[in-house]
């Protein structure tokens, strides 16, 4: 297996093994700053019953069942409440409050008609949170298919009858240059796991003191590493 292959599949890997702990945010930039503007974005808009839409490792399942009353996940392969494609999901119309899809449309080889489903399964006046990436590595290849601008997005959930909320830029540029040593560092310590411990320790601190950089630096808006946008069905 060559460095490249070897560094994709550790990654993976270690994101199997953490998917749920509070070590999963601590991977990387973009896995912090979107793990801090996604627990914000549900604070104001979650409740009631919730779809995880593209649910995956169900990484932020226990941040959003305590902040709606009924938490349900849906994936194209199980374990997940609703095993379907996001695309045409077999769900009745109008179901749900709130719909949380995070890093998931880049994946989908139809992002409108993914979002056209969110907008169908949301009672009218229910919220969709939805974050996609600008600047990230090439993952779960060869179903990685988008990247995004804010633009592209807000014109797909308005395309979809969605009114946007609110548009925001979510890490920026030492966030995405400070992304690959973290993920190329972790992926390597990842077979020796005593070095592994000692690696994720420090990238906490390295990590922080990026993100703390890219608030200072103030270049989001040009060099977003993902966009997060909420948006709601009219009543």
């Amino acid at each position: 297996m060559g460095l490249t292959a070897r560094i994709k599949e550790n990654s993976r890997r270690i994101s199997d093994s953490l998917a749920g702990t509070p070590d999963y945010f601590e991977l990387a930039t973009t896995n912090l700053s979107l793990h801090r503007a996604l627990k914000e974005a549900a604070q104001r808009h979650a409740r009631g019953r919730l779809l995880d839409a593209g649910a995956g490792r169900q990484a932020y399942r226990a941040m959003l069942r305590e902040r709606c009353e009924r938490y349900e996940s849906l994936d194209v392969s199980g374990p997940a409440d609703h095993v379907a494609d996001m695309q045409r999901t077999g769900l009745p119309d109008a179901q749900y409050d709130t719909v949380f899809c995070t890093q998931v449309l880049q994946h989908v080889p139809d992002p409108a008609a993914a979002i056209g489903e969110i907008a169908r399964v949301l009672k009218p006046g229910g919220r969709a949170v939805i974050s996609v990436p600008h600047l990230v590595w090439m993952h779960n290849e060869p179903h990685d298919y988008w990247r995004f601008t804010e633009h592209g997005l807000r014109r797909l959930l308005e395309g979809a009858g969605l009114r946007v909320l609110s548009s925001e830029p979510v890490g920026g540029l030492i966030c995405f240059l400070a992304y690959a040593p973290s993920t190329v560092a972790l992926a390597l310590l990842w077979p020796a796991r005593p070095l592994f411990r000692l690696g994720l320790a420090a990238n906490r601190l390295f990590i922080r003191l990026a993100l703390a950089l890219d608030r200072v630096a103030g270049a989001r808006a040009l060099y977003p590493t993902n966009v997060l946008v909420a948006a709601e069905k009219p009543g």
